[in-house]
């Protein structure tokens, strides 16, 4: 997979602080990069980077393998960003301020009503852009971003001050843009989110890249256990040990056995079955995005 936003080496300072130290990103084409980091471990500063907003001295900031340095117009005509709040006029209606970007952008009403459908804004597009909703705000927030039919979103902390409803309706407008073939380079702090729609995963801690790949690599490194409740436990702690299965605990009859893989779980069922042990509970026991980031936190600042 080829990829849409590298960074090589990119480093940034403000006076003799260091905010960005060699960061390298590798964001592929048709992906949700999710970006991940602490307040003030520069999440912020390298959205601003990638889209132009702060300068990259040291021109290592490259769109669809171009320069953004050297191509910054071409590559602003490709990309739709969002940066927190988005921005619009409060009193024209949803409708006019899409027209008012189609003085630019030339695309014709045509493309103002499938962006409103697509956004699900077109009921209400004859209203004043102050009398939104926080979640109807982000969404003419997105609607203005794609309205030129970018192939890179850049999206920070799009869900900001949105309500369940509103965090699930954002999710489905990502995964369908998603569908349609853009890139997706989002972050944001509700962690629950992003491992639900992002593809890849970018961790930030102190200007560092602590962690890049996909999501499932991720998730993977984590080691998983199932509980089971039986009864015979100290029967089964026997059974499994031979077998060569590491056991954490019995308490209760309960005991929690680390497994590699699904073919491990299946052998783990297959032989305390054989042996006659009754099983009467079963729950995996698999570790989150939101675990995982605290512990490379951690690691990291051990």
């Amino acid at each position: 997979m080829t990829e849409s936003i590298t960074t090589k080496n990119l480093c940034f300072q403000i006076g003799s602080k260091t905010i960005l130290n060699n960061i390298n990103l590798n964001v592929p084409k048709g992906s949700i990069y999710g970006y991940l980091g602490r307040n003030g471990a520069g999440k912020s500063t390298t959205i601003k980077l990638l889209l132009g907003l702060l300068e990259d001295k040291n021109d290592h900031v490259f769109v669809h393998g171009k320069s953004l340095k050297q191509n910054i117009t071409q590559i602003h005509a490709i990309t739709g960003n969002l940066i927190e709040s988005p921005c619009f006029y409060n009193k024209l209606t949803v409708f006019e301020n899409l027209k008012y970007l189609d003085i630019i952008h030339k695309k014709g009403t045509r493309r103002i009503e499938e962006v409103l459908e697509l956004v699900d804004l077109h009921e209400q597009k004859k209203k004043k852009a102050s009398k939104l909703s926080m979640g109807m705000k982000q969404r003419l927030g997105i609607a203005m971003a794609i309205f030129h039919d970018p192939q890179l979103l850049v999206l920070d902390e799009p869900l900001n001050g949105l309500d369940p409803q509103g965090i699930f309706e954002m999710r489905k407008l990502f995964q369908n843009l998603n569908e349609q073939g853009k890139t997706i380079f989002l972050s944001s702090h509700i962690l629950s989110e992003l491992e639900k729609v992002a593809t890849h995963i970018g961790i930030i801690e102190k200007g560092e890249m602590i962690f890049q790949g996909t999501k499932n690599d991720l998730l993977g490194q984590v080691e998983r256990y199932v509980s089971l409740k039986v009864n015979d436990a100290e029967t089964a702690i026997t059974i499994l040990s031979t077998l060569g299965f590491s056991i954490q605990n019995n308490v209760n009859n309960k005991i929690s056995v680390k497994i590699n893989d699904d073919q491990q779980f299946n052998s783990l069922l297959k032989s305390l079955v054989h042996n006659g042990i009754e099983i009467y509970e079963l729950e995996a026991q698999n570790a989150n995005l939101e675990q995982i980031f605290i512990n490379l936190i951690s690691q990291t600042n051990d």
